[in-house]
């Protein structure tokens, strides 16, 4: 299991903006590419609200490993399979159109490259995201705000 602390910035629905100071954990998760770096190494990121946390809260949030990797799986899985289903198809092709195999395979395998990356849209599109969205699972007391 992923988990990091972070403050929420945000509240949109069952849907909550957590701000985190960049670590390890996120260099697991790769979500820095997706969401907009703020200054100071912080990233912003939308969680699953489970815990009802409120604008300000310190919170827990976790992604679970399966989750991350299925998710890395239809990342790179997706358009290297197209990729490879590419490059057979223009290795076919180039014997039936007695062209240069290698330069057809190249032309198939980007273009089997570009359709991958359609089906991932699509499917990213389509999907259910909160299965692979981070969840905030806990609201973290501060000492300072309740005077211990």
């Amino acid at each position: 299991m992923i988990e990091d602390i972070g403050r929420v910035v945000k509240i949109d629905g069952d849907q909550a903006y957590i701000e985190v100071e960049r670590s390890s954990a996120c260099a697991q998760c790769g979500l820095q590419e997706a969401e907009e770096l703020a200054a100071g190494g912080k990233v912003v990121f939308g969680a699953y609200n489970m815990a009802g946390a409120n604008i300000g809260d310190r919170v827990r949030v976790q992604v679970r490993t399966g989750a991350f990797t299925k998710a890395s799986l239809y990342i790179y899985g997706i358009p290297v399979l197209f990729l490879v289903i590419g490059t057979i198809a223009g290795a076919y092709a180039a014997t039936i159109l007695k062209r240069s195999s290698d330069t057809m395979s190249a032309l198939f395998a980007m273009v089997g490259l570009v359709v991958g990356f359609i089906i991932l849209f699509i499917l990213r599109k389509r999907g259910n995201k909160t299965e692979y969205m981070p969840v905030v699972v806990e609201v973290i007391q501060d000492n300072a705000a309740s005077g211990n």
